[in-house]
C-alpha cells in the first residue's frame, strides 16, 4: 500500500465544501455563502506547581481557556451578515436612537465540511459568539472587497459521533 499520499474517499475535506450558518438570537438562520475565510483559535494556559526542593514539577493545573475567531467576508456577504445582525438587534430592543447597536447581539456560526462521496461530516461550532468590529480596505484592482470581521466567541467546539468536544 503506498501511503505517500494517503487519500480520504478519493477527496478530502476543503473550501469547496464548506457551509457556514450563523444562528443569531431572535433572527433567522443566516447562510454564510459570499465569504473567504474562517480563522478560529484554542488554547489552554496550564498553570504549573513546582516543589520546594529544586523547583522540580509536581502538578499542573486543570488551566484556562481562550478562543479566537475571525472571518473574512466578500462585501455582499458582509452586507448580508450585517443585515442579519441588525434584525436580531431590533428584535431585542437595542436601538439607541437611529443606532442599531448589532455589537450586543449574541450568535453561533456552525461550520460544516462535507466532501463529496464521504459519509463523515467535519463539523465545528462557535458558540456565542459577539460582533467586534471589522476592517475594510478597499484597493484598486479585480478583486471583490473583503471585510475581516472581528468575532469574541464564548466557546469553540469540536463534533464528533454527535458530541462536543472541548477543551476543558
Amino acid at each position: 500500500m503506498n501511503n505517500d499520499y494517503p487519500v480520504l474517499n478519493g477527496v478530502a475535506p476543503s473550501w469547496a465544501d464548506i457551509i457556514i450558518r450563523a444562528t443569531p438570537e431572535g433572527a433567522p438562520l443566516l447562510d454564510i455563502k459570499d465569504i473567504a475565510a474562517i480563522n478560529t483559535n484554542t488554547a489552554v494556559e496550564v498553570g504549573n506547581q513546582y516543589g520546594a526542593s529544586g523547583g522540580r514539577l509536581i502538578r499542573r493545573t486543570t488551566g484556562q481557556v481562550s478562543y479566537e475567531a475571525s472571518m473574512t467576508l466578500y462585501r455582499s456577504g458582509y452586507q448580508k451578515f450585517i443585515r442579519g445582525l441588525k434584525v436580531a438587534a431590533e428584535t431585542a430592543g437595542l436601538v439607541r436612537g437611529n443606532q442599531v447597536l448589532i455589537s450586543l447581539v449574541h450568535f453561533g456560526i456552525q461550520v460544516q465540511h462535507t466532501p463529496i462521496n464521504d459519509v463523515e461530516i467535519y463539523e465545528y461550532r462557535i458558540k456565542g459568539c459577539r460582533f467586534l468590529g471589522r476592517d475594510l480596505n478597499g484597493a484598486e484592482g479585480t478583486d471583490a472587497d473583503q471585510v475581516e470581521v472581528a468575532l469574541n466567541p464564548i466557546e469553540i467546539v469540536d463534533m464528533i459521533d454527535g458530541k462536543e468536544v472541548a477543551c476543558i
